[in-house]
């Protein structure tokens, strides 16, 4: 794994670049793009449709999948879709066994096909299930409260990371920390600080965006309480990052991974056009903040139902047909994917000046990253990191902010001739070529994603 230490946004005035600036590899980035799944569910499509969704998955380029152990049709499944090089984070759960029995599965898994799991995540949001459900570990029981769910959940988390790590067989397998379910305030968080940083290798949350109490009500962006009614991807691990301030304590200096995370195209819920801004959007953002990997929550709608927040995560609908969130993602990952050795990213010395539309003057929320092929071309990912919707009001108010002029100055020896990728309302992709006039293009970027490629002169 490549671990990520990418710079801090430079969030003043105007919106400059650092200069230079090291790029990332690009498909460090495809790394870190996961999606959550439930093979064993029958009555939903990945029970009864279960060759189209392999398909949809497949062709999707998405590789990195969340899901559990312990159905034999579910077991089949993750072992299938290995054998087409798709890898697994699995949740470990007492009921599934002991964290050696669970150790063993893991091992005769990938027996028999060569690394289809290669994360191992802890007990999922043991706040709420360990407690609902009256699991015990180590002395510990649910059946006492949350507080002791979490120390049962914690004990689990130990003794896990030591059976995966004594093993030779499993030592090199990811480890991720259990993530919990509820909502805290930042001195609340009942996992102590620094308990798991030894017992993991990534620490874990489930970020799911939608609005952020944690911050002030201040007003931008045409609604009224911006980071409490905002429904962006950005609203608490940026400016206000919440979600970082509570969760991740009991894990530094170790990073973060997001086995859950997104949101839901229900009735009061996201549209499903703000949905295909925000997934690109969420995945983008979260790796550069470092998250390690994110797992969007999930890859089909389970049931139709539109008032059912549950059934309606998906990037594809029941009916498998797509959402603008799942073709705008696959040609994402179609665009930036380079599978191949390690290497060393090179630089570019750029600036990006921004310039307000109207009333939309925080330059600051035009976000990018800096990504590098092995064959030397850039991608410049940028977008408008912006809420789309509000969410104060049933049905959210839809916001269409316009796109924000920039200038982009290249000062390292680039060629003069770009190509610039823009995506529409369905997620489809197109492109167009740009070019460099004495390094510099004029730009305007909207809040769904936009790629510039450039080659240097030297390849």
């Amino acid at each position: 794994m490549i671990a990520l230490a990418l710079g801090a946004l430079n969030l003043t005035s105007g919106g400059a670049f650092a200069d230079p600036e090291t790029a990332a590899p690009a498909d460090a980035f495809v790394e870190s793009i996961g999606v959550c799944s439930h093979w064993n569910y029958s009555d939903t499509p990945y029970g009864f449709a279960y060759e189209g969704v392999k398909k949809a998955l497949l062709s999707s380029g998405i590789r990195h999948v969340r899901d559990g152990l312990g159905s034999p049709t579910g077991d089949a499944r993750i072992l299938d879709l290995g054998k087409s090089g798709i890898q697994f984070c699995i949740v470990a759960e007492p009921e599934v066994g002991t964290p050696e029995i669970m150790r063993d599965k893991v091992k005769e898994m990938n027996r028999k096909v060569l690394g289809v799991i290669d994360c191992v995540e802890g007990p999922n949001e043991p706040d709420l299930f360990w407690a609902n459900n009256k699991k015990s570990y180590g002395g510990k029981s649910g059946a006492n409260g949350e507080k002791e769910a979490v120390e049962a959940a914690v004990l689990f988390q130990q003794d896990i990371y030591k059976a995966f790590r004594n093993d030779p067989a499993t030592a090199k397998i990811t480890l991720i920390g259990p993530a919990l379910g509820k909502t805290y305030e930042p001195s609340k968080n009942p996992i102590p600080a620094g308990s798991l940083a030894n017992f993991v290798d990534w620490g874990n949350f489930h970020p799911y965006f939608g609005g952020n109490p944690f911050s002030f009500p201040a007003t931008y962006g045409t609604i009224a309480k911006y980071f409490w009614d905002g429904t962006n991807p950005g609203t608490n691990i940026d400016e206000f990052p919440h979600a970082f301030d509570t969760y991740a304590p009991p894990y530094r200096p170790k990073p973060m991974a997001a086995t859950e995370a997104g949101c839901a195209t229900d009735t009061n819920g996201t549209s499903e056009s703000a949905h295909g801004k925000y997934i690109p959007r969420m995945f983008l953002e979260y790796f550069l903040k470092g998250v390690q990997r994110t797992y969007s929550y999930e890859f089909v709608d389970e049931f139709t139902d539109p008032n059912n927040r549950e059934a309606r995560f998906g990037m594809l609908r029941r009916d498998l047909t797509p959402k603008p969130a799942y073709t705008a993602l696959k040609n994402l990952i179609a665009l930036l994917s380079d599978r191949g050795a390690k290497f060393k990213p090179g630089t570019l010395d750029l600036s990006l000046i921004v310039s307000p539309n109207g009333e939309w003057i925080r330059t600051n929320y035009v976000h990018h990253l800096l990504l590098q092929k092995r064959n030397g071309d850039f991608y410049l990912v940028m977008w408008h990191e912006i809420a789309n919707e509000d969410k104060s009001v049933t049905p959210r108010r839809q916001i269409l902010p316009p796109p924000m002029p920039a200038q982009l100055t290249v000062k390292t020896p680039v060629s003069s001739t770009a190509t610039l990728y823009q995506w529409d309302e369905k997620g489809e992709m197109s492109s167009a070529p740009a070019r460099l006039v004495n390094g510099k293009i004029a730009l305007r970027i909207p809040d769904r994603v936009m790629v510039l490629k450039i080659s240097s002169t030297t390849k």
